[in-house]
């Protein structure tokens, strides 16, 4: 039947509830003979039959109300509606319980009185209210622990929107920077040009392949910053130097894919290249599992149009990912960016 299934927590109100009211109901009305070895027998086989069904009526006509208002705005208007049914359904079965210990087996001597008969209409009063108050609150718990999921899974599925979003302006970012230098080197160094397109295939398979991982391996990320670096070698010759130190310890940590391309690319972009007045970038680990990129400073003197993708990029990813954020430093003669190397099983751990 449509209606005629049950939650564990129903059990739990059969047994923690009904059965005990039972014996309350079935000693009121017989006393203390209710506790004669017969007496107790066949009283509790009787009653136990009675307060299942009653119990299974009542939750037939719960689930019934459920589906007719499943709202969680609508729990107090369940609740006004089952008290009255409940108490019909109890007293009903209070007395027919009734009519059975005195009118069918006789386990009772003397009649019963009106006087006897109201603390039964009280009691059962008392445990629909108790038990009512009971399984809307268990229902409202589920439904609570429910939303918690589902409010996961919408962070989790907003994250991963978020974190698209930001792999999709990386790649025209470095597709646009990367066709200005080899417009710029066709006319002034065709050979160089060619060269420059073959390392820049390389790179951008690799970005193509980033784009299906949110965290790559240190060891991965510097064998592209390697080819990234190539390219730029290529351009600026020795205008430009790059200089790694990384302990080995941490070639299996991870961090963004593209990180070491974008702090790079940054350094470049801000900062003027000169054979006789280098660039220099260094990418070194320290204690704690950090990165940091630094390089000399030696700014242009004309304005930078810049989007702020690059540093903003690596900034946000590291704060939907980990939580932390990104060290940057602006001193007098360098500037550094430190960024924090996650471990494969903290990684792990806050996916799980």
């Amino acid at each position: 039947m449509k209606y005629f299934r049950f939650a564990r927590w129903d059990y739990l109100v059969l047994v923690l509830s009904v059965y005990p009211f039972m014996i309350i109901v079935a000693y009121l009305i017989l006393g203390d003979d209710y506790f004669t070895p017969v007496t107790f027998f066949y009283a509790t086989l009787l009653a136990l039959p009675v307060s299942t069904a009653s119990w299974v009526t009542h939750i037939m006509t719960a689930n019934f109300l459920r589906d007719l208002l499943p709202s969680h705005t609508s729990t107090t208007k369940r609740i006004l509606i089952q008290l009255p049914i409940y108490f019909i359904l109890t007293q009903i079965g209070i007395c027919f319980g009734t009519y059975l210990v005195f009118h069918l087996v006789h386990l009772a001597h003397e009649p019963m009185s009106w006087q006897s008969f109201k603390p039964l209409i009280y009691a059962g009063f008392i445990l629909n209210v108790i038990a009512t108050s009971s399984h809307e609150g268990m229902i409202l718990f589920d439904k609570w622990k429910i939303s918690l999921v589902e409010t996961e899974q919408l962070k989790k599925i907003n994250l991963q929107r978020q974190l698209d979003s930001l792999k999709s302006q990386v790649n025209p970012h470095f597709l646009f920077n990367s066709l200005n230098c080899l417009s710029a080197l066709i006319n002034t160094d065709p050979p160089k040009a060619s060269e420059f397109l073959d390392e820049m295939s390389k790179v951008y398979r690799y970005l193509l392949r980033s784009n299906d991982t949110e965290l790559t391996t240190l060891t991965s990320e510097l064998q592209f910053a390697h080819s990234f670096f190539h390219m730029l070698k290529t351009r600026y010759g020795g205008g430009i130097a790059l200089h790694v130190d990384v302990n080995q310890d941490y070639n299996d940590y991870l961090l963004p894919p593209l990180t070491l391309q974008l702090l790079i690319e940054n350094a470049v972009k801000h900062n003027m290249i000169l054979k006789d007045q280098p660039l220099i970038i260094k990418v070194f680990t320290s204690a704690g599992g950090v990165l940091t990129v630094t390089n000399n400073l030696q700014k242009k003197n004309s304005k930078i149009l810049s989007n702020k993708v690059g540093l903003q990029n690596i900034a946000t990813k590291y704060q939907l990912l980990h939580h932390v954020d990104i060290d940057i430093k602006n001193g007098p003669d360098d500037f550094s960016v430190t960024v924090p190397l996650i471990k494969n099983q903290v990684y792990e751990s806050i996916n799980s």
